[in-house]
């Protein structure tokens, strides 16, 4: 099956370091029923650090700063639009979060969790995401 179209994507691996320790974010996306990190499209002329940081501001209502690039995954799944497959790259960055308080964007996501790293690459729904925690927490 043949590439239809290429992506890339951002985001990041949102970190809150308090007196309760070490809690990393997740969301719910209601759709798929998934666990994931928060990400989306790179607009055109954006850098990868600058959508991470939308795209984490748009989901959640946090305002966070990309940290340490962590990796890149990349995938392949069936276009949606029409026959073929799409090549999808995801820029991970590492992000700190002084507030714990999370606004949902209603249309994707139903909930959030911040989680203990371990917890959090237990309650991923891919492996891949799991990876990107492991290697904030560099755990490599």
């Amino acid at each position: 099956m043949r590439i239809t179209r290429q992506l890339l994507s951002a985001g990041g691996v949102v970190v809150r370091r308090d007196h309760h320790g070490t809690r990393v974010l997740v969301l719910h996306n209601r759709d798929d029923d998934e666990w994931r990190l928060p990400k989306g499209k790179l607009r055109e002329g954006e850098s990868a650090a600058r959508a991470a940081e939308r795209e984490v501001l748009e989901e959640t209502g946090l305002r966070v700063e990309a940290g340490r690039y962590i990796g890149v995954t990349h995938y392949f799944y069936l276009d949606p639009c029409g026959a073929g497959r799409v090549s999808k790259f995801v820029f991970f960055f590492e992000m700190s979060s002084a507030e714990g308080r999370v606004t949902l964007e209603e249309r994707t996501f139903d909930d959030a969790e911040w989680l203990v790293p371990v917890q959090a690459v237990e309650r991923l729904s891919w492996e891949n995401e799991r990876e990107m925690v492991a290697r904030a927490m560099q755990w490599r």
